[in-house]
């Protein structure tokens, strides 16, 4: 079929879809209605980039009439070869029809080189007309030359799998603060639940399935089609052993620090021989297709944050479950509150603490130049000698960096104390997860 007929034929494909079932997610809908930009939303694979794409081209078809909203996936085998080409009959399509407004949802669109140089060309010229919107499992969509193509005129929405707010919606439960603070027998479903958001995944789909071993199977499928099919196929990785005994070691020391010295010696102890050359490219892939973050030590000097440490948080405490079964619910609890962080802070740098004396503070929260909180996660806060580290910690570091937003995430413990001339409030993680 000619490059006309491919893209007719999936746009008859999207327009005969029935709208599958979808769940609300938090979406700033005004970035599709109230500006022109283009608008990017990127993610690891399964995160539900799709289903907000259906959410908001509903939503969109209700008010501009649904011809004028155009859904097309650039992995549908209808439009095999992917070339230029089909983004041209695309827009030839839109003036055909003479919509007064079309909006172009276009689905894993890093699928089609030079996509950037049309986005841009279509903006530039017709800029409230045309309103593109598109998705991808890269960071490459915004990041490099890409994102100097599209500077100032593209804006980006980061998907992450289910915070645990959205996880209790899936599940048909609606708690108000009001219930959670008072109702005890709020808490009694909460507690539970949370357990389940640790166990098994905050991708939507597992969330959603009822049978724990299809949770299990599915979660499997993704950790493999990520690793495989995202990494290794899409980069051309060569040495597998290597990246699949690497991402292993990444997952059973999330929430700690990470070293490329401590990456090449967990692989010799298999065996496995490589350079720091190679684990560097490896952390950067990784970290392009959302699969892990490596967050630096708080530092206002940029020698600093390369030469200290990195610390490792993945994107899914679930897809950890499958490279390490290993229980340690302390890891588990930093890793979540770190992607709770990065939905909520989208304008500040997060951060950890350490003082020369090695104390250290979770995570430091700094907009701007100034640090607007200071974070620990300890599930277990009731042995003295755990407290009395935690806290004193966080005094240190309150005092060099003058905040006083004191914060420790415990698993059950919540009070108001004072320690050290400073208030340091303790609260439940599910509590915190549950805020506004």
């Amino acid at each position: 079929m000619e490059n006309a007929e491919r893209v007719r034929f999936a746009i008859r494909q999207w327009q005969e879809k029935e709208f599958p079932q979808i769940n609300e997610r938090f979406v700033e809908s005004g970035l599709f209605t109230e500006i022109d930009h283009i608008v990017d939303i990127v993610g690891v694979r399964r995160a539900g980039k799709t289903f907000i794409m259906y959410l908001m081209a509903k939503k969109l078809g209700k008010e501009f009439g649904k011809d004028a909203v155009i859904y097309i996936n650039f992995e549908n085998k209808v439009l095999y070869p992917i070339n230029e080409g089909l983004l041209d009959e695309l827009i030839n399509y839109v003036f055909e029809k003479g919509f007064q407004k079309s909006f172009l949802f276009l689905d894993e669109i890093q699928s089609v080189k030079n996509w950037e140089r049309w986005a841009r060309s279509t903006y530039d010229e017709h800029k409230g007309k045309i309103k593109i919107i598109v998705s991808g499992s890269s960071s490459k969509i915004i990041r490099g030359e890409i994102g100097k193509t599209l500077t100032g005129r593209h804006v980006s929405i980061k998907v992450f799998p289910l915070s645990f707010r959205e996880f209790l919606d899936f599940k048909g439960i609606d708690f108000t603060k009001d219930e959670v603070e008072y109702s005890v027998k709020n808490q009694a479903k909460i507690k539970p639940l949370l357990e389940e958001y640790f166990s098994f995944s905050s991708f939507p789909e597992i969330i959603l399935a009822q049978n724990p071993q299809i949770k299990s199977e599915l979660l499997k499928e993704y950790y493999e089609d990520i690793l495989y099919k995202d990494v290794i196929e899409k980069y051309n990785i060569k040495e597998k052993q290597v990246l699949e005994n690497f991402v292993k070691f990444l997952y059973s020391n999330i929430s700690g620090l990470f070293s490329y010295k401590r990456g090449k010696d967990y692989l010799a102890s298999f065996g496995i021989r490589t350079s720091t050359r190679t684990l560097l490219r490896y952390t950067s892939i990784l970290e392009e297709v959302f699969l892990f973050f490596f967050v630096p030590i708080l530092s206002f000097k940029a020698k600093d944050q390369l030469k200290y440490p990195r610390k490792i948080y993945a994107i899914d405490v679930g897809l950890r479950n499958v490279a390490d079964p290993s229980e340690d619910i302390g890891r588990k609890a930093e890793n979540v509150v770190y992607l709770e962080l990065r939905r909520r802070e989208k304008n500040s740098q997060i951060n950890y603490w350490k003082s020369e004396k090695q104390e250290e503070v979770d995570f430091a929260i700094k907009e701007g130049q100034k640090i607007k909180s200071l974070i620990q996660v300890c599930w277990d806060i009731s042995k003295k000698e755990t407290r009395e580290r935690e806290t004193k910690a966080l005094i240190k570091a309150s005092q060099e960096l003058g905040c006083s937003n004191l914060l420790v995430i415990t698993g059950n413990y919540d009070a108001n104390e004072k320690t050290g001339g400073k208030k340091i409030i303790f609260k439940p993680l599910w509590k915190w997860l549950l805020e506004e």
